[in-house]
């Protein structure tokens, strides 16, 4: 008993794990707000757990001279330790995750919910034993961390920092819309009577791929943004305008008749939907059984095309 009341002892005058790691971040980035954004807290969550730890160690560990954070002796003893400490325990827990079936995985909206989810029960069928753990997302993380999730499916051009990345989709694109409109676009020139959807305020896709047709001002269009592909296509295929859509992700309302081509023409961009997960953890049964299945997917669909 006494032994057992020696280690809760022990364990109690410990700092928090959280307090430590918004204390490492901080000191690398010389920024609340850049340790906010990397950690998916907030300016006054990170300074709460920094006031903490500076009440348990009893001693000031940062100095704030305007913008300018700067460790105290205090603080640049502590930092190799907590640095180490995180290091260490972010190294068990990737190498606790590897050897589990179940992937956290996380995945843009879009490709989620038009590829991957009506794909998913034939994933499921060949890796009975594997486990995906899906988050959706609308925006990419600042930081992409193997202690939040394992794996990926961003979009870009297949380069992220000390992270492997594999090419599923190359990004397709081409006007869309309902099939009831399609007697009302014959030519690009009945384009100015609709409605263009865009999920940015720059229309980079439509700008791209007008530009293919040698159309250099978007003028004379009418224009909707919204902040998802989802929305614009849907929009779309309820006959309230036109959308750029991907190919490749759209193949299922299209062959459907739910979408359909108004154009031939298609933009190929060169970026694309990537696989991206860290060196770490390559030989993950389940990431390995992704990739095998993925792969798959990918060869079934240059055999149709």
């Amino acid at each position: 008993m006494e032994s057992f009341r020696s280690v809760m002892n022990d364990t109690h005058h410990l700092p928090s794990l959280t307090a430590l790691r918004a204390f490492v971040t901080v000191a690398d980035t010389s920024s609340f707000t850049e340790a906010a954004r990397r950690l998916f807290l907030t300016q006054g969550a990170i300074s709460k757990q920094i006031r903490l730890l500076e009440q348990h160690y009893g001693t000031a560990l940062l100095q704030r001279q305007s913008r300018l954070i700067q460790l105290t002796p205090s603080g640049r003893t502590l930092l190799p330790v907590a640095r180490d400490v995180v290091e260490r325990l972010k190294e068990v827990e990737r190498k606790l995750k590897t050897q589990s079936d179940i992937l956290s995985l996380q995945v843009y909206v879009s490709f989620a919910v038009r590829w991957l989810m009506p794909r998913l029960g034939s994933f499921y069928q060949q890796h009975p034993l594997t486990q995906l753990r899906i988050d959706s997302m609308v925006y990419e993380p600042a930081e992409l961390d193997p202690a939040i999730n394992q794996a990926y499916i961003l979009f870009g051009h297949g380069q992220w920092p000390d992270m492997q990345a594999e090419l599923l989709l190359p990004e397709l694109l081409s006007p869309v819309c309902a099939p009831s409109m399609l007697a009302e676009l014959p030519s690009l020139d009945a384009l100015a009577g609709h409605t263009l959807f865009h999920t940015t305020r720059d229309y980079e896709e439509w700008i791209g791929w007008l530009a293919t047709q040698d159309i250099r001002s978007l003028v004379q269009y009418k224009h909707q943004v919204v902040d998802l592909h989802h929305l614009a296509w849907t929009a779309a295929a309820s006959g309230l305008g036109v959308a750029i859509g991907d190919m490749e992700l759209l193949q299922d309302e299209l062959e459907q008749g739910r979408l359909v081509r108004p154009f031939d023409s298609v933009l190929r961009t060169g970026a694309g939907y990537w696989l991206v997960y860290p060196h770490s953890y390559a030989e993950h049964p389940g990431l390995q059984a992704l990739l095998s299945w993925l792969r798959e997917q990918a060869a079934l669909k240059r055999l149709q095309q």
